[in-house]
């Protein structure tokens, strides 16, 4: 039972990060009377753990001024966690059913995930009715090489400069990388940090050829002797796009539940995101 609980809390914290940590804050509830709420809608949002564990947390969406920076996500997500969904996701003919685990999060292994295929996504409860999505997994590219060092400012911060190479396949790209804390001996755990540092960028510059950059990941302080894990991971144009209106919004986690509902979204009948990718992932010590 630990053990679940545990697994459940490290599942809220990877969906919190959607794939990627956003340094953004929202402001406090207001007062505010005679303003129309939206309907209440369902919310999907997938995530796929490096063991290719594909996890989809359901929720009801939020009005806008139901939650504020001082928001627990965690407390959050049980207070509009949807239960008795029927789950599926459907590819080449065979249909999964993905049972609960608890609060929202439903989740299976042994799903195949393939490049280049689609796979088809069912939601249904009797409240909410059904929502549906789809999505073609992406041609995975691997790091060519991989190198994190600790940068020094020189005034006390330390942070993980990381130096990677990759060979761009020769056709439209999207990637996204994260950069986290990680123990080799609980890789998984580790790769749900909310601290995670994101970056992700398309291959206009440089298509069909050799790529290669430096950069470093802030606001965490890394030390020597740190363990960290690097991923790489290649999206759907769909998904880049829908990332891009959060950033350029600084739209936070609590939003995506919330008014206003502006957001891409692939999801018929409600809203969120359904995605899988296939990441490379490096672990490696400072």
């Amino acid at each position: 039972m630990d053990n679940m609980k545990s697994t459940f809390n490290k599942l809220v914290l990877m969906f919190s990060t959607l794939g990627v940590i956003f340094t953004s804050c929202l402001p406090d509830p207001l007062e505010v009377d005679s303003i129309e709420s939206a309907p209440v809608e369902m919310v999907v949002t997938s995530s796929v753990l490096p063991d290719t564990t594909i996890a989809i947390l359901v929720t009801r969406s939020i009005g806008a001024l139901d939650a504020g920076s001082d928001t627990d996500i965690q407390t959050l997500v049980k207070e509009i966690a949807i239960n008795d969904a029927k789950v599926t996701i459907t590819t080449e003919g065979k249909t999964y059913t993905l049972p609960l685990m608890q609060d929202g999060v439903y989740k299976s292994i042994g799903i195949p995930i393939i490049p280049g295929k689609e796979y088809a996504l069912v939601v249904s409860c009797e409240k909410f009715g059904t929502v549906s999505a789809k999505t073609v997994v992406q041609p995975r590219v691997n790091f060519d090489t991989v190198k994190a060092d600790v940068w020094n400012n020189g005034y006390n911060t330390y942070l993980a400069q990381i130096a990677y190479s990759i060979t761009d396949p020769q056709n439209e790209n999207y990637y996204m990388i994260n950069v986290q804390g990680a123990k080799r001996a609980d890789l998984v755990a580790n790769m749900v940090n909310p601290d995670a540092y994101t970056r992700f960028f398309d291959d206009k510059p440089f298509n069909g050829d050799n790529f290669s950059e430096i950069f470093r990941a802030a606001p965490k302080n890394y030390y020597k002797g740190d363990s960290i894990a690097v991923s790489i991971s290649t999206l759907t144009r769909e998904y880049y796009d829908y990332l891009t209106v959060r950033v350029q919004n600084r739209m936070g986690v609590v939003e995506v539940f919330s008014e206003p509902v502006t957001y891409p979204t692939n999801i018929k009948g409600g809203r969120g995101f359904f995605t899988l990718h296939l990441p490379d992932v490096k672990v490696m010590v400072l």
